[in-house]
């Protein structure tokens, strides 16, 4: 065996630490071979198994590095990000999906979702804002109070449900807008995150 740099000890250790902080999981053979500069995949290997014996990482039972629990990427559901909704005038709804996103279930939870742009100022009274993302629960029923993401007819919008005397109303939460009497109104999800830019 040929003798062993420390310094390429340390730098292959720092490598796969910088790796898995960034991309939630632990870096190939080839990958560590090619960002600490080495020859072959073979030294790669070599220097990893020099890691291991220190007890400096470990391995699984496929020979592949473990990555800390703390440093792994948590459960996600794929949520579509489904045109802009409004929050003000209702405006035509946009079924056609712009693109899709990982959201960590640890703080989005495991329920089907969508994610709409706000568009208008009728929920500023909530925090929701124009240009704000909504994270809505996808469903078609909603209690009393819940914030939901309502068609009527053919445009779609956010609202807090309301029923009184046996009518249904969307409540803006903004004074300068009134109430939508909306009996025949189809909740399409409720509002349970709004991701804001500051």
């Amino acid at each position: 065996m040929k003798v062993i740099s420390e310094d390429k000890v340390i730098k292959v250790l720092d490598f796969i630490k910088d790796f898995q902080k960034k991309e939630g999981r632990s870096p190939s053979f080839r990958q560590i071979a090619k960002g600490c500069s080495f020859p072959s995949l073979a030294t790669a290997q070599k220097y990893v198994a020099i890691l291991q014996s220190r007890g400096m990482i470990e391995k699984n039972s496929l020979g592949k590095i473990n990555i800390p629990r703390n440093l792994s990427k948590g459960k996600t559901v794929i949520a579509p990000l489904v045109g802009t909704i409004a929050c003000g005038t209702p405006i035509l709804a946009e079924e056609n999906i712009e693109e899709t996103f990982q959201l960590p279930t640890a703080i989005f939870g495991n329920a089907k979702s969508m994610l709409l742009r706000a568009s208008g100022d009728s929920m500023t009274g909530v925090g929701i804002n124009d240009g704000d993302l909504i994270v809505a629960e996808i469903c078609d029923t909603a209690d009393e109070g819940d914030i939901v993401v309502a068609l009527l007819e053919d445009s779609a919008t956010v609202k807090t449900l309301h029923k009184k005397n046996g009518h249904i109303y969307l409540h803006p939460e903004n004074p300068k807008y009134k109430d939508i009497l909306a009996d025949n109104v189809i909740i399409q999800g409720i509002v349970k995150h709004n991701i804001h830019s500051f």
